[in-house]
C-alpha cells in the first residue's frame, strides 16, 4: 500500500487557514467583550436574559434590564407557558418548546421578538448551579411572608420572616408555591428569587473579582458572555440598588390548546411591548425624574356602564409595575373622558401613569384630608376602549 503523502503547499495552506480561524475567533470574542464594556461605559441599557433551568427545561425566565449610568434596573417575568404562534415549529405552542439547554439562542431570540427588544446576552443556572452559587455567596436574603411546610420527597420547610437561605433552602423556596397558586404570586416569587440573586452578586462583587472566586462561581452557570465581560458586569453591579428594581411581568389570558394551558399575552403582545418601552424610558430618565425610585399606588374607578372594566384595567397597570390598591366604581357612569387625578403634584410621574393608557386628561387634585388612598386615581371614561383612550 502506497504511504499517504501530503505536499508542503497543502501543509502551509492548512497552517494559514488555522491562523485565520484563530484570528477570527479571537476578534469575535474581543468584540463581544468590548460590546459589553461599551454598554457599561456608555449611556445605554444592558439586556440579559436570566434563565433558571430544571431537568433541561426553563422554570424561570427573567429579562434583566440594567442602566449603568444610574445603577437602576428592572426585571420582566416571562412565564415559560406563554403561548405563541411559533413559526420555527409551524404551530401554536409554549414558548419553552424552543428551549435547547445546549443552545438557548432560539429561545432567547423568540422572547426578544415577543418583547420587540434586543437581547444579546443570556445566563443560565440549573438547580445545582443555583444552589452552589448561593452557597459560594454565603446565602441569599429573602423575605418569606408565611411559614411553609410541605412534607414529601421534595419537601419544603421554611419559617417566615427575613431569612438568609443557603443553596438547599433557596431551591425549596423556588418550589414553595401551592398547586393552585395564582400566576401573580408565582411570578412574584420567581422575581423575588432573581432579585435576591442580583443583589447578592452586587454585594459580593469585590469577592467575585478574585481569580479563584470568579472561576468557582463561573462553573455554576452557562452564558454567552465572555469571562472578561462577566467580570465587568459583576463589577458594575457593585453599586446596584437591587431593592428598587422595577418588577414587571407578561400578563394575559389562559387558554387550553391540545390539552395544555397556555398564557396568551394581552392584545397579541402589544401590552408587554409597551411595558418594555416604558421601562426603558423610566430607567433612562431615572437620574432626572426619579421615575424608577418609587412604586406608585393607583386607584382604578369605572366611570362607564361597562361591567368589569376597572378590574381589567387594573391588570394592565399591574403589568407595568404599579401597585393597584383599589378597584371600584366612580361616582357616576357617564364620564365622557378618562381622567387621571394626580394626588402627589408630581407632573412627571402623572404623565407616566397616563401614558400607560394614552390618556391626556390629567388634573392635580390632593385629597381634602391630606391623606389619599392612592398616589393617582384613574377614572375610566367613555373614550377608553379597554386598552387606550382612543375615541
Amino acid at each position: 500500500m502506497k504511504p499517504l503523502s501530503i505536499d508542503k503547499s497543502s501543509i502551509l495552506l492548512l497552517v494559514i487557514l488555522g491562523i485565520v480561524l484563530a484570528l477570527v475567533l479571537g476578534l469575535f470574542l474581543a468584540l463581544r467583550s468590548d460590546a459589553v464594556d461599551q454598554v457599561l461605559k456608555s449611556d445605554r441599557i444592558l439586556n440579559v436574559l436570566v434563565i433558571l433551568e430544571v431537568d433541561g427545561k426553563p422554570k424561570t425566565t427573567e429579562l434583566f434590564l440594567y442602566y449603568p449610568a444610574t445603577q437602576k434596573g428592572a426585571l420582566l417575568d416571562v412565564p415559560v407557558e406563554t403561548g405563541l404562534i411559533i413559526k420555527r415549529l409551524n404551530r401554536v405552542d409554549r414558548i419553552d418548546a424552543l428551549y435547547d439547554p445546549r443552545r438557548p439562542k432560539a429561545y432567547v431570540d423568540e422572547i426578544a421578538k415577543l418583547l420587540a427588544t434586543e437581547i444579546p446576552y443570556w445566563l443560565v443556572l440549573d438547580a445545582t448551579g443555583l444552589s452552589n452559587a448561593t452557597d459560594l455567596m454565603e446565602g441569599l436574603e429573602i423575605f418569606v411572608p408565611e411559614a411553609v411546610s410541605k412534607p414529601g420527597p421534595n419537601g419544603v420547610f421554611l419559617p417566615s420572616g427575613a431569612l438568609v437561605l443557603d443553596g438547599d433552602k433557596v431551591l425549596q423556596f423556588a418550589r414553595a408555591g401551592a398547586e393552585d397558586e395564582a400566576e401573580a404570586d408565582r411570578a412574584g416569587r420567581r422575581q423575588k428569587l432573581i432579585q435576591s440573586f442580583v443583589k447578592r452578586v452586587g454585594q459580593r462583587s469585590a469577592w467575585l473579582a478574585r481569580p479563584a472566586a470568579f472561576q468557582s462561581f463561573r462553573r455554576c452557570l452557562r452564558t454567552n458572555l465572555t469571562d472578561e465581560a462577566l467580570r465587568r458586569l459583576y463589577d458594575a453591579l457593585g453599586g446596584i440598588d437591587a431593592d428598587r428594581l422595577l418588577l414587571q411581568r407578561v400578563t394575559g389570558i389562559y387558554r387550553n390548546v391540545d390539552g395544555a394551558s397556555l398564557l396568551f399575552p394581552h392584545y397579541d403582545g402589544e401590552l408587554v411591548r409597551d411595558i418594555v418601552k416604558q421601562t426603558l424610558n423610566a430607567l433612562s430618565n431615572a437620574g432626572t425624574s426619579g421615575a424608577a425610585d418609587k412604586i406608585y399606588t393607583v386607584e382604578i374607578l369605572n366611570g362607564t356602564p361597562s361591567k368589569g372594566l376597572a378590574k381589567k384595567t387594573a391588570e394592565i397597570f399591574q403589568s407595568f409595575g404599579y401597585d393597584v390598591v383599589s378597584v371600584g366604581n366612580a361616582d357616576k357612569e357617564d364620564y365622557g373622558r378618562t381622567l387621571i387625578l394626580d394626588r402627589l403634584s408630581n407632573a412627571d410621574a402623572a404623565k407616566n401613569v397616563a401614558s400607560v393608557i394614552r390618556c391626556v386628561n390629567i388634573s392635580e387634585q390632593r385629597s381634602q384630608a391630606g391623606v389619599a388612598t392612592a398616589d393617582f386615581t384613574v377614572i375610566l371614561g367613555d373614550d377608553f376602549n379597554g386598552r387606550y383612550c382612543a375615541k
